[in-house]
């Protein structure tokens, strides 16, 4: 330590540079004439990170699609029965088909994406404009992006 410490210690950027014709480091951590126990990181840019990884999420199963398309299909027979007509016939019965077979795709042990995603899409398309079953056609679709990605 100098005499005038305080001066030194506002004297900026220029009193910490190295006398001329001394190793100036630039691109990293360099320590001399001692030893660094834990993690060091130096240059633009650099960051230490302390702490253990946590787990990475699960991937998204089967199950909460196979959940929604039960609920939608549920929800759609009891529509048809409480009020009939309010679904056309065709369509009901294409939305029906359409859930069926994501129960069985989804019962796969490995379901695959391509009948799925056609399943899927045939159920949107047929039960898009009934106002009383929006709720659980979107949640089919984000089981669906959930598992693939957006349709």
């Amino acid at each position: 330590m100098t005499e005038n410490a305080d001066a030194d210690a506002t004297a900026g950027p220029e009193a910490n540079r190295p006398p001329a014709g001394a190793n100036w480091n630039t691109g990293g951590v360099q320590v001399v004439g001692s030893t660094v126990y834990g993690p060091v990181a130096g240059g633009q840019g650099a960051t230490v990170r302390i702490g253990t990884d946590t787990a990475p999420a699960a991937p998204a199963g089967p199950e909460a699609l196979r959940a929604a398309a039960e609920a939608l299909r549920a929800a759609l027979a009891r529509l048809r029965a409480e009020r009939p007509g309010a679904v056309a016939d065709a369509d009901a019965e294409d939305a029906d088909a359409a859930l069926a077979g994501i129960l069985a795709e989804t019962a796969l042990d490995e379901p695959r994406e391509g009948p799925l995603r056609r399943r899927v899409g045939t159920v949107v398309d047929a039960l898009r404009t009934v106002a009383v079953l929006a709720a659980a056609v979107t949640g089919l679709e984000a089981a669906f992006a959930a598992l693939f990605g957006q349709i």
